[in-house]
């Protein structure tokens, strides 16, 4: 090789380490769907095209293009518990996979019951944490430590819940995959030779369920509210930005800057959406729900998702809130603790946003 030939850096001053490069890309990010100060009827048209932008990153183009089904709902068994009935059900997402939830119904009241879908987290349990169904180290941990059991939580309050099992959890854990590093990672990467996502995936269940209870006559959906904790906070932000009659939306554990959360820190796979950042960072999406309600709950010790990230993605999502003419309408809640679920603030955000009030 001629001196002429030869690179003109170093190797070792290349921005090689991925802490490095990622920096370099959200220094020179040029988001298309990222807010720029719109108000009024461009303010709209920012979130009908940033709306449809998402609905394309996570796959729901090749989901219709494989062909929409009817829902098909299946009652599949019910059970007496305490103070509610649990109601199983199935319906059809898409060709070749129906989703099991369960409906929880309280003992007191008459339908129509103001309803929440409730959406769960990383957990082998599913919907059967949701329903506050585990037993030993689990309901320690999980409900009595980090208040998990979400759709319980609302039924106890007079609400109907919804708590649909989510792809990869549940009764929808695939059989243990020995090509690969756990079942969301499986998913994910089999899913993005496809154009779809795993988070688009679950996010589109949640949404096909939600169809489904605007047809339940027991149920009041006019507003269907919606919480979700941590995986369960990524699609609940996800279905929110998308299906406008969700209202209002508790996001848990989940909402925090990009860059400061699933940039920096290692998380499970079904968080990376290749080319999200298309439609902007986490404060974006969010401004996708605007004029709706929206309160965020985070742990001041959250090592996965950092305080720090969470508060600087609220300072962005307020100005866009205020071009939507609801400033008060946004509310972020910090409470003691790690990545969990914090309760009282989740409903008493619920009940001051439906028309319905809990009997506590």
């Amino acid at each position: 090789m001629t001196d002429d030939a030869r690179p003109t850096a170093p190797p070792d001053t290349n921005p090689i380490t991925a802490g490095e490069w990622t920096d370099r890309l959200f220094d020179r990010r040029d988001s298309p769907g990222a807010y720029d100060g719109q108000t009024g009827t461009a303010f709209d048209r920012w979130q009908t095209e940033n709306r449809e932008r998402l609905r394309s990153t996570l796959g729901f183009d090749v989901i219709e293009r494989d062909g929409r089904c009817d829902l098909d709902p299946e009652l599949v068994a019910t059970a007496d518990a305490d103070g509610h009935e649990r109601q199983t059900w199935t319906v059809r997402t898409e060709p070749g996979l129906r989703v099991p939830f369960y409906i929880l119904v309280p003992d007191e009241g008459e339908p129509p019951y103001p309803t929440v879908l409730t959406l769960h987290g990383h957990t082998p349990a599913g919907k059967d944490l949701t329903a506050g169904l585990v037993t030993g180290e689990e309901l320690e941990r999980t409900i009595d430590s980090e208040e998990r059991d979400m759709a319980r939580q609302a039924v106890d309050r007079g609400y109907a819940a919804l708590a649909p099992d989510m792809r990869g959890f549940g009764d929808l854990t695939p059989p243990e995959d020995p090509r690969a590093g756990g079942t969301c990672r499986t998913l994910q990467v089999h899913a993005q030779l496809f154009g779809r996502t795993l988070a688009g995936d679950r996010t589109w269940d949640a949404l096909r369920v939600a169809a489904f209870a605007r047809d339940h006559a027991d149920l009041d959906t006019d507003p269907l509210a919606v919480t979700g904790h941590s995986g369960g906070g990524a699609v609940a932000l996800f279905a929110a930005a998308l299906d406008t009659e969700l209202s209002p939306a508790v996001v848990s554990s989940y909402f925090c800057a990009f860059e400061e959360s699933i940039a920096a820190v290692d998380h499970c796979t079904c968080n990376y959406v290749p080319g999200l950042l298309e439609s902007g960072e986490s404060w974006d999406l969010a401004g996708l729900i605007a004029p709706r309600p929206i309160r965020v709950l985070a742990g001041r010790d959250d090592d996965i998702f950092p305080l720090a990230g969470v508060r600087r993605a609220f300072e962005n999502l307020q100005p866009i809130y205020e071009a939507a003419g609801a400033p008060d309408a946004c509310d972020l809640v910090a409470g003691e603790g790690g990545h969990r679920y914090f309760a009282d603030a989740a409903w008493s955000f619920v009940d001051d946003h439906l028309t319905f009030r809990s009997a506590r």
